[in-house]
């Protein structure tokens, strides 16, 4: 190679060396800044007013531009590194022209560097400034209605420092921020506007907006019946209008009202107050703004104690005010005792020992209030016998007797025991029983009854007196039966005897009643007049008053009559209109079996009522002249079986 090239090549080589290292010193010195920075080195501004900003906001774009009174022929780029000039490091590569915007995207702060390069052989100028960044979300406030006509604002206390508030289209008003608010309501508004804003950057600022709900106006405040629970109490009110506070007040008799804690509202027409003492209640309502209305008219609770004594239950019971009145139930049946007003305490006698009661005390108010008290159990107890049985006897229309007790005060507990001279019939806790041994209708020879009682505490009744009844007897005062003789005995052990009233009563074959007679003051009767179609006649004796609970009935009495018949000797079948058939007569004759045969044993004719008759034919054969035998043959009203026989002749 000559020598000229060679040293060009050699002052190339060199003056590569000489800017490569020109480059380097400009580079160690990009991250040193420039000492004594000019007043105004550059400036942020907003893109969207133009205007230059010391804050920035997130999402809304800046542009950077030398300050006035720079040499504004040099080159600059800018650089956004996130946090401030007190990192180790704020600037470094990805230097950007002017021209680019920079969006922030998180509050905090960001610092922007600025890289001049100065016309060599000066070195580069670097500027640096910290930007703080804020951020502008929608406020995230609550509404909460009021009373009709104002509304509550709860404002957040982050981000922003301060906000307005604007109701409707009404003029915004301004509020602190962390603050909660209250603002009428203008007429027609229907929305809540507020909005964000920062003391220092009146660039970073966002809006919200909710609708207005409007409170409804508070309906009647109305406990309408308390009602002890065990061991609380629950407060039936009138509807509650939703959107309001409610509260429940008590007061005892020093009439001091205090909130009730741990009261449940247990629906919009119930609440449940852990209290049984006595009291009285009121339900109070508030607004979410601390609006407090009046309260309800107060309603006591009621508390009802059940203590038993001998043969009797006494109840006591707590109520700081007379009601308008009572009702008491016992088993939940309505007692009918009225009770006064001012009443506190109440004897129930109407009791049966060993038996557990319930009962439950509702004092009525005006207005439909009341207030019901717990239910209280009680068990009747006794040490003296029960009152004796009172017994009553009467034969049925099949002659059983049919026996009826009752016990004063014990109308299903205990044990009766039924006896018919000294016999023990039955023990059982029936208060009724059918006696069906009876079999003697002889008057004057009973039957007569006893009943004894044991409560369930163990105590015996004495006997009862003994209950005997009428006892009737028919026979027939002729050998045909055209009277009938009847006699009895009166009842005895009604509990007044010398008024009882006695009637005979004749009875048809279904033991309906077809006459009667009265026979008081007797103790015999004669019927001339029996029925003349039946062939037993039958009685019974009615027995009333006398203080008895009902009529007693005697035995039903019967006498029979004989059963007649009559067939002739003999009968001419000759069609000359006299005596042509032969049929069967008598008394009493219902149906009954009546044959007919010949000589030689044979069946020629056969009968069973009146209405069947025999014109002499035998197997459709012309009548014969001869003698032939018939059989009568029936079972009578008293069951007896009655036969008869005999012949009769065909004659021409």
């Amino acid at each position: 190679m000559p020598a000229k090239t060679l040293l060009s090549w050699l002052l190339v080589i060199f003056g590569m060396l000489l800017a490569s290292n020109r480059q380097a010193q400009a580079q160690a010195q990009a991250c040193v800044p420039t000492a004594n920075p000019p007043a105004c080195t550059f400036r942020a501004i907003d893109d969207a007013t133009g205007t230059p900003v010391t804050k920035m906001c997130v999402g809304r774009p800046v542009r950077f531009e030398y300050c006035t009174g720079r040499d504004a022929s040099l080159q600059n780029t800018y650089q956004v590194v996130s946090g401030s000039a007190t990192l180790p490091n704020p600037c470094g590569g990805n230097f950007q022209p002017p021209s680019v915007r920079y969006t922030p995207t998180a509050a905090g702060f960001v610092t922007v560097t600025e890289n001049t390069q100065a016309r060599p052989p000066a070195l580069p100028t670097i500027y640096f400034i910290t930007f703080q960044v804020y951020d502008s979300p929608a406020p995230a406030f609550t509404l909460a209605a009021c009373a009709p006509g104002s509304v509550q604002v709860t404002l957040p206390s982050a981000p922003y420092d301060s906000y307005t508030v604007q109701i409707g289209t009404g003029a915004p008003v301004s509020a602190a921020s962390g603050q909660v608010v209250t603002y009428p309501v203008p007429t027609g508004a229907t929305s809540v506007t507020v909005t964000g804003r920062y003391n220092d950057n009146s660039l970073c600022t966002n809006s919200a907006t909710q609708p207005l709900t409007q409170l409804a106006p508070l309906g009647p405040l109305a406990i309408q019946r308390v009602i002890r629970n065990g061991t609380s109490t629950q407060l039936d009110v009138a509807p509650l209008t939703a959107g309001y506070r409610y509260t429940v007040e008590r007061a005892d008799a020093s009439n001091v009202y205090q909130t009730v804690p741990g009261a449940v509202q247990n629906s919009t027409t119930s609440f449940t107050v852990p209290s049984t003492a006595p009291g009285r209640y009121r339900l109070r309502a508030t607004d979410v703004c601390g609006n407090a209305f009046s309260p309800s008219a107060a309603v006591p609770n009621l508390t009802l104690t059940a203590a038993p004594a001998e043969r009797r239950n006494e109840l006591t019971w707590q109520l700081l005010d007379n009601p308008i009145s009572y009702e008491l139930t016992r088993d939940n049946a309505p007692l009918a005792t009225p009770l006064a007003p001012s009443a506190r305490a109440y004897t129930d006698t109407a009791v049966a020992c060993g038996v557990q009661y319930t009962y439950q005390l509702t004092a009525r108010y005006a207005g439909g209030v009341s207030a019901v008290s717990n239910v209280a159990l009680v068990r009747a107890t006794a040490t003296q016998p029960p009152a004796t049985p009172r017994l009553f006897a009467t034969f049925d229309l099949r002659n059983r007797v049919q026996l009826t007790a009752t016990v004063a005060r014990f109308s299903a507990t205990g044990q009766l025991t039924y006896l018919t001279e000294g016999r023990i019939l039955a023990a059982t806790t029936s208060r009724a029983f059918t006696d069906s041994s009876t079999t003697r209708f002889v008057p004057g020879t009973g039957p007569c009854y006893q009943a004894r009682f044991v409560d369930d505490c163990a105590n015996r009744s004495a006997d009862s007196a003994p209950f005997c009844l009428a006892v009737l007897a028919a026979e027939l005062a002729d050998s045909r039966g055209s009277s009938v003789r009847l006699t009895w005995s009166g009842l005895r052990g009604a509990p007044s005897t010398d008024t009882l009233s006695y009637r005979l009563l004749v009875l048809d074959a279904s033991n309906a009643v077809v006459r009667s007679v009265s026979v008081s003051n007797r103790t015999s009767y004669l019927d001339l007049t029996p029925s003349d179609t039946e062939q037993q006649v039958r009685y019974r004796l009615e027995v009333r008053g006398g203080g008895l609970p009902g009529p007693s009935y005697s035995n039903v009495a019967t006498a029979t009559r004989r059963l007649e018949i009559y067939v002739p000797t003999a009968f001419t079948p000759n069609g000359d209109g006299l005596n042509d058939v032969l049929e069967v007569k008598g008394r009493f004759l219902k149906t009954f079996r009546f044959v007919i045969v010949d000589r030689n044993g044979q069946e020629v004719f056969r009968g069973t009522n009146r209405t069947q008759t025999w014109d002499g034919r035998v197997r459709n054969e012309a009548p014969v002249p001869g003698a032939f035998v018939w059989r009568f043959e029936a079972v009578d009203d008293a069951g007896q079986i009655v036969v008869q026989h005999g012949t009769v002749t065909v004659l021409k």
